[in-house]
Parts: structure tokens; sequence; C-alpha cells
């Protein structure tokens, strides 16, 4: 769990007192279009909360174009988009092993768009992508406006993505597109646009780009082959039956999936708001934290069922089992959140004085410490050795924030953080200087999330 899930919940929850139309019949949870806006500052996450909903869809997804000019074979601008951005820790490596390379480009409007490779697990496709302007890039160029084909079949995707400008005129990135909707019923996936497209091992990809988040528009038009052999006989399924009323209305676990880019847990609930779903944090059975990529869920007032799928890490080699800690969100808490003078949005913080010199530590309660061991100033640059004690390893490892006394900010989010293992970790942020002052701190998640040990359930995996 992160700031940047939790950002995008606030937003979807503003966006819930707009006025949209949607059909009688179809209870919307999460605002698709929420997903689309531009992003205000760096993505972390490479899925965020998604929903698969047609009414939104819609805005998103019409018409497709039908003719596909010949590819250009594009020279990367970095040797792989995705072992760059895992070594930014940005994605996970597994990316980079599962991933085919296919460095088709295409260029419109002054700016050239190059799909490099991608990955896929059944689940998510990933696309790794560079986006090359003529004009300097201000902003980060999210994929916005996407039309799919499967196999000539017209289809919607929920998506997130991250990626990073690598000089003033170049970006990278990887979106990644949450294919599988088997853990809808029959009835549900009808909404769909396009009706249930049925999602096969391999097939062919029509990928048509119209917009970009910066407000780049052009045209470009993708074809590609897409294949599960890389990973036949590595994904394993584990039915359940784990009921969690006590936690949700008729919450009940029917599904955990295990393939080598993601673990994947299946739930089904009465329908209710965002805010009343559940969350869930992951440790496997050596303590390592499995964080949480994204979700997406789909509701209907028909039946009045809500259904979730949860992407989070895939496992280790040696994990032999997992274990799940649900929790919720603590109502009416995140309708506190303001905006501050860059527009984003805050909750309440904890925070204490960052001492340079000795181990400062900031308390989140029953949750956990943050323990900061070392601040190692250097010439260039500060690096800033911490570790994350009870559940934090995977509440939320890169929520810290330094602030000097001019209210200057030094986050220590996912790109700027290299994980050491064994809840260790080292952050590398502009130089700090000996002779001022700086506080740290961090969202007060006591304040936030209703963590409920008590429900705790465990999944074997071998």
């Amino acid at each position: 769990m992160n700031n940047d899930l939790l950002i995008d919940d606030i937003l979807k929850e503003k966006a819930n007192g707009e006025a949209l139309k949607l059909p009688e019949d179809l209870n919307l949870k999460i605002k698709q279009t929420i997903e689309d806006l531009p992003k205000r500052k760096k993505s972390r996450k490479l899925a965020k909360r998604t929903a698969v909903a047609a009414a939104v869809t819609l805005v998103a997804f019409t018409g497709l174009s039908a003719a596909f000019p010949a590819y250009a074979r594009n020279i990367p601008v970095v040797n792989s988009v995705f072992q760059f951005l895992s070594d930014k820790n940005m994605i996970d490596k597994e990316y980079v092993k599962y991933s085919s390379d296919l460095n088709l480009s295409k260029t419109s409007n002054g700016t050239t768009v190059t799909i490099n490779s991608i990955a896929y697990d059944g689940i998510d496709l990933s696309i790794a992508y560079t986006v090359e302007s003529e004009k300097e890039l201000k902003f980060s160029p999210y994929m916005l406006e996407k039309d799919f084909k499967i196999n000539g079949k017209v289809t919607s995707f929920g998506s997130g993505g991250t990626g990073k400008l690598i000089n003033k005129n170049t970006y990278v990135g990887v979106d990644s597109f949450h294919v599988s909707n088997d853990y809808l019923p029959e009835e549900q996936r009808k909404f769909i646009l396009g009706g249930d497209v049925v999602i096969p091992d391999n097939f062919t990809m029509d990928l048509s780009i119209k917009e970009f988040s910066d407000g780049t528009k052009g045209q470009w038009d993708f074809k590609f082959k897409v294949s599960l052999d890389q990973i036949k006989g590595k994904v394993k399924s584990v039915k359940t039956s784990i009921d969690l009323s006590k936690l949700v209305p008729n919450l009940k676990i029917n599904e955990v999936i295990f393939t080598p880019m993601n673990t994947v847990l299946r739930t089904e609930s009465d329908n209710g708001t965002i805010g009343e779903s559940a969350r869930y944090i992951i440790f496997d059975d050596k303590g390592r934290s499995l964080l949480e990529k994204g979700s997406e869920g789909s509701g209907s007032a028909d039946t009045n069922k809500m259904y979730w799928q949860y992407n989070f890490k895939n496992i280790y080699d040696d994990t032999k089992s997992i274990t799940f800690i649900p929790m919720t969100e603590i109502k009416g808490y995140k309708d506190k959140a303001t905006k501050n003078a860059d527009g984003v949005y805050e909750l309440d913080s904890k925070s204490t004085q960052l001492n340079l010199n000795e181990t400062t530590v900031l308390s989140e309660g029953k949750y956990g410490e943050y323990n900061i061991n070392k601040v190692e100033l250097l010439q260039d640059k500060t690096l800033i050795y911490y570790e994350c004690t009870n559940l934090l390893p995977s509440l939320d490892p890169y929520g810290l924030v330094i602030k000097d006394e001019n209210g200057n900010r030094y986050g220590l989010q996912k790109d700027v953080v290299k994980d050491q293992g064994h809840n260790k970790f080292v952050a590398e942020i502009e130089p700090l200087h000996k002779d001022k002052k700086y506080t740290i701190s961090a969202t007060d998640l006591e304040k936030l999330y209703d963590v409920r040990e008590d429900l705790k359930f465990t999944v074997n995996v071998k």
C-alpha cells in the first residue's frame, strides 16, 4: 500500500460527487475517467485501482482505426525499458525476465511512439514504450485515449502505468492493461465494451493510441501478437471459500492465483461504496512483503454484488505460503484531505525531527516504526538508510517525506529507494546540509486504516 493508491482513491471519491450519466442497472464503483486524468506527479505504481464498467469506459474507448501503415524498426533509446525501470525500482524485475521485444515505431504530428517490448501472464499485459517528441515534454505523457481489439474484436481494459522522463524530449514508460475478466460472472461481463470477449492464450492485439496525458494528440496504430508460451506450466490457481463477512457484508475470498509476474486475489461481496471495500496486505512465510500493484472492481445494482481483483507482487521462488491481512479505511477520514500549494491532496501526518547523526524513530503505533538508522551526507546527494517494522513493509514502505525549514520537500518514493531486503531500504535524494534542521513525516496510518489481524488467512503455495 502506498500514497499513490491513497491519492487515487481520494480523487475517485471526490469524483463521486460529480454528475455522471450511468445505466440504471450499473452501480459503478470506480470512475475510469479518473484513471485517465493527467497525472500531477510521478506515478510509482504499475497499476492503479481501476474499474471494468461499460458506461464510463465508453468515454475513453470509441471506434477503432481500420488502416495500419507499415512500422519502422526503431533503435531503443535505452537498451530495455523494462530493465531501465526495474533498475529504478519502479517495476518488478520479473517483467524483464518474461518480456518479448517488439521495437515497433509510429510517428504522428512530430511525436514518435515506440512499443519496445511486452510481458504477459494471462492477468496483465504490460507494454513498455518510448515517447520521443520534437517539442520539450513538460509532463510525463501517459497513454490517455487508446482503443483495443483482440483478434479483431473491440474491447476495453482498465490500466495503470509508471515511467520516467529521461531527457527533455524523451519519456519511457510501462502501461499495464488488466486483460483478465474471468473473475466476473458471465452476466457482469456483458457490460464491458464489446461484450464478453474471450481472451485466448495467444492472440493478436490492435492498439490505437490517440492522445497522451500531456495533451499530445495524434494517431499511433500498432498490431502485434501476444502469447502465454513463456509462462506455460508456471501458473497456479487455488480456489478458496473464506468468509470475511465480519469485515464487509458477504465478503468471500474466491480464488488466489500465482503467476511469475503477479499474485492475484479475487473476491466478491455485497455492493457498497469504494471506501467500504476491503484492502489487503501480504507477507510470505519468510516475513517478506508482497506490495499491492493495483486493483479493479465491477458491480451491479441488479445483482447487488461487487467483484474485485487485486494484484500484488509475485511470490519468491522459495515462498511456501502467504498470509493476507485484511483492512478497511476508517470512514470519513479521507474527507478531511486538503490540497496543498502544489495541488496535491494531503492527510494528517506524524512527524519528528530528523537526527542527521543518530537513529531517528517515527512511530506508526501498532502498525510499526520507521527507523532511520543512518543519514549519509555526500557532496552531490544524500543517502537515507531506514528500515520498516511490523506491518509497515507491506502497508507503506515508501511513504516518508523529509522537509527543511523553508518547506522544501524530499519524498522517499519508490523510484528513489532501493529495497535491500529484510525490510531495509536506502533512499537517494538531493543533498541535505548539516547546518540545517529537517523533519521527517508520514501519513498517520492509524487514523486511515483499520487493520484486522484477527481476520488474517493463509494460503499455501506448495
